[in-house]
């Protein structure tokens, strides 16, 4: 008899030389996956995940970002509006990832770039917030928001070179937010004091 339980355990892997058989998973994943993407089912999510994030109802936004994902986990645009979420809950490192992911995913839309960006900014990293800047500029040059963070970046770097200056004219020029065509002027203001 006892000789069945020990050929029977030794078949199933549980005693022996080798012991038992560790299977360790590496595939990380931010959330589960579902082989059969359903962008439509990810759209749907994203939506509704926007609706929240503008009611600032963020853990919720976040549930409806990360059922999108599972829906679809090459959605951008649910990437990019997680990477959002975490921003305002001030998760840096998980806000920076998710816009690193959609980059990837939409090379051709500044708004990942311009989200990284403001992530690095926040953190104080001023020269990787000028870079994802300028790489949304690339895409989008005439952007008044890109041009008024590429600017406020620089000029946190110390900047007040002629570059910083076109930056500065352009958002006098083509923003229509008063607070920022003020301070665009102010920032012109302030180096033409100091040029002169």
């Amino acid at each position: 008899m006892r000789r069945r339980w020990i050929i029977l355990l030794a078949a199933l892997g549980l005693i022996g030389c080798s012991g038992p058989q560790v299977r360790y998973d590496t595939d990380y994943q931010t959330v589960a996956v579902d082989r059969q993407r359903n962008t439509e089912l990810a759209e749907q999510h994203n939506a509704r995940g926007l609706a929240l994030l503008a009611e600032e109802k963020l853990d919720d936004a976040a549930s409806a970002f990360k059922a999108a994902l599972t829906a679809d986990i090459m959605h951008g645009a649910a990437h990019n509006n997680l990477g959002k979420v975490y921003y305002h809950q001030r998760k840096f490192y998980l806000a920076a990832w998710e816009f690193q992911y959609a980059i990837k995913l939409m090379p051709h839309n500044p708004a990942p770039r311009n989200n990284l960006g403001l992530v690095m900014e926040t953190t104080g990293k001023v020269d990787e917030a000028v870079s994802a800047y300028e790489e949304a500029l690339s895409i989008e040059p005439d952007n008044p928001q890109l041009l008024g963070n590429a600017a406020r970046a620089r000029i946190k770097r110390g900047e007040r070179d002629e570059q910083v200056r076109e930056l500065l004219e352009a958002i006098v020029l083509k923003d229509t937010r008063p607070k920022w065509v003020e301070w665009a002027r102010e920032q012109l203001a302030l180096i033409e004091s100091q040029t002169n």
